[in-house]
């Protein structure tokens, strides 16, 4: 047997520090062929990038020194940029691009009435002149008592006015309805600032018991305002939130909607090389749509890292209340109230292998990004398909690297835990768990029900605090974290928020390519989730793209990417 010769041969250590895990690959060099050693993870103490961090990885690299039996000669690490994921309580807002805006108030719940109308817009104090040609729509404002409105719109009824609806700004719809001689849909807590007398105005409340929404159409709603055919897309994007209202008033857009003020929270974009601020809750859509990197800056005072103005290189807002719209489950099983935002730090932490190598006393450097690492480590794939796309998922990034670009979205796994914990109030470690795996709900001492709506006989009774309860199984047996979800609905749930997150993200990266790439290979931890793996599969089967997983050095399977490749790039780049 031949020994490796000293001279030519070094071992490498290649350290991923994740937003969630640290992952290390330990490999021998010799004549410039890698020989895998060992790896492992762990969870990533404190934030990515800390000295936390950094010394859980010193602790991570000597567990597996010591169960190799070898002594890493040099630590290879990427560029690491941290990644804060949180819940802040966000107001979702339509796009300010939208042609078309609601008056009403998200939390109003009193309209009165049924049907839809659309008419021109007359103030309740001018019903006093001659009546119009067609149908109107009067606004009722916030200083006039019910029935002295009721009794104007029934005085103007008797004079030949044809009234179509009414919009209340307080909270009398109910009052007004009962005391007018008209069958019309009465619309209250609407906002009548900036709606002036002879727009046209789209008014609808849905009977009870009923689930047709004239309005909600993006073809009737261009009709009955008069919009160009060219303004339908966006018009569609506005009307996906009129699909669960029970009362409907919207009118054109005449003006861009009013800058954030000076010490208001905002959302910086460079959108055409122009510097444009939004509030956040009309950031929301344009989030979706923009390629990362749109996003500079950003101050959000609910999210303790952006309490500041902050520079980020892209931002990712998924809105909880879109999967509590009814399309996935029942209305108010989950809490569905707030916002998840994730941001990515501008900056890169400097002093990271400086630090680590002060923890370790061993030489360390940072020689790629982790988008050029992880991109290496996934083409070690055996058959992986020629032109394919990297896609690394990780906790806080998605990086998606193809022969001629890269690109770097903020959310990721972790925007799939908050949203989880968030909707669920669980603990986020649970909700780490509970995200990936098939749950069951417990309905007596031996029955459970499957997901999948078969029942089962338990092996052993269930604890008293799992009957009547969603559980997961864990290593110990059965963990509750629900009570008012049935298995199908948490299914369905868990589905729609990879969807909303992951998938939704994963699409807006792939349209900064010129054409799609003919298959899409995932790696990083959340490419072991199978239904995140089928997701995004669904989501992108029409574009043609193919999605696979990623098998690093044809061992490591999806996992190791960052890691290996650094490995990898070490061993071609050679010593400094």
């Amino acid at each position: 047997m031949t020994l490796p010769d000293p001279r030519t041969t070094r071992v490498i250590a290649g350290i991923d520090v994740g937003n969630h895990t640290t992952e290390i690959v330990l490999a021998r060099i010799a004549d410039g062929e890698v020989q895998p050693l060992r790896h492992d993870q762990a969870p990533t103490r404190g934030r990515k990038g800390s000295r936390e961090s950094l010394e859980g990885a010193a602790v991570l690299l000597h567990r597996i020194e010591v169960d190799a039996q070898v002594h890493a000669d040099e630590l290879a690490l990427s560029a690491i940029r941290p990644v804060d994921t949180e819940t802040a309580p966000l107001a979702p807002a339509p796009s300010p691009r939208s042609p078309v805006r609601s008056l009403r108030r998200p939390d109003a719940s009193t309209p009165a009435g049924a049907g839809y109308a659309v008419g021109r817009h007359v103030p309740l104090g001018e019903l006093t002149g001659a009546p119009n040609d067609g149908p109107v729509i009067v606004s009722v404002d916030g200083d006039t008592d019910f029935e002295v409105a009721a009794a104007a719109i029934t005085a103007a009824v008797d004079n030949g006015w044809s009234i179509a609806g009414v919009l209340a700004a307080q909270d009398d719809a109910v009052l007004i309805r009962n005391r007018i001689p008209l069958d019309c849909p009465v619309v209250d807590e609407v906002m009548l600032d900036g709606l002036t007398p002879g727009a046209l105005v789209a008014v609808e409340v849905v009977a009870e018991g009923r689930a047709y929404r004239a309005l909600a159409d993006p073809i009737a709603l261009c009709a009955a305002l008069q919009l160009g055919h060219e303004q339908i897309h966006d018009v569609a994007e506005f009307t996906r939130e009129l699909s669960d209202a029970p009362a409907i008033a919207v009118t054109a857009r005449t003006e861009p909607p009013e800058p954030p003020a000076v010490d208001d929270d905002y959302v910086e974009f460079r959108i055409d090389g122009t510097l444009v601020k939004y509030t956040p809750a009309q950031a929301h859509a344009i989030l979706r749509r923009e390629l990362p990197g749109s996003v500079v800056r950003i101050r959000l005072r609910s999210v303790p890292t952006a309490d500041h103005e902050t520079a980020v290189d892209d931002a990712f807002f998924t809105d909880l209340s879109a999967l509590d719209s009814g399309t996935w489950l029942r209305r108010g099983v989950a809490d569905a109230r707030g916002t998840v935002v994730a941001l990515l730090a501008a900056d890169h932490v400097e002093d990271a292998a400086t630090t680590l190598a002060e923890l370790t006393g061993r030489p360390a450097r940072t020689i790629a990004t982790e988008p050029e690492a992880a991109a290496r480590g996934a083409r070690t794939t055996p058959g992986l398909p020629p032109d394919s796309v990297v896609c690394d998922i990780g906790g806080g990034t998605i990086d998606l690297i193809g022969p001629e670009r890269a690109v770097t979205a903020a959310g990721a796994g972790e925007t799939i835990t908050v949203a989880v914990a968030r909707m669920l109030n669980i603990p986020r470690a649970l909700a780490e768990r509970v995200k990936r795996t098939p749950a069951i709900r417990v309905e007596g001492p031996h029955v459970a029900h499957e997901e999948d709506g078969r029942r089962l006989f338990l092996d052993s009774p269930a604890p008293a605090d799992a009957i009547g309860r969603l559980c997961t199984r864990g290593t110990a047996g059965l963990v509750p974290f629900s009570t008012k979800l049935a298995a199908e609905e948490w299914r369905s749930l868990r589905l729609a928020i990879k969807q909303e997150t992951v998938a939704a993200n994963i699409a807006r990266c792939l349209a900064a390519f010129e054409k799609p790439p003919p298959a899409l290979v995932l790696a990083g931890g959340g490419a072991l989730d199978d239904e995140l793996l089928r997701t995004v599969g669904e989501s992108l089967r029409a574009r043609g793209i193919v999605v696979g997983r990623a098998n690093i050095d044809g061992v490591h399977g999806p996992r190791f990417a960052v890691a290996s490749g650094l490995v990898h790039l070490a061993a071609e780049s050679g010593t400094d």
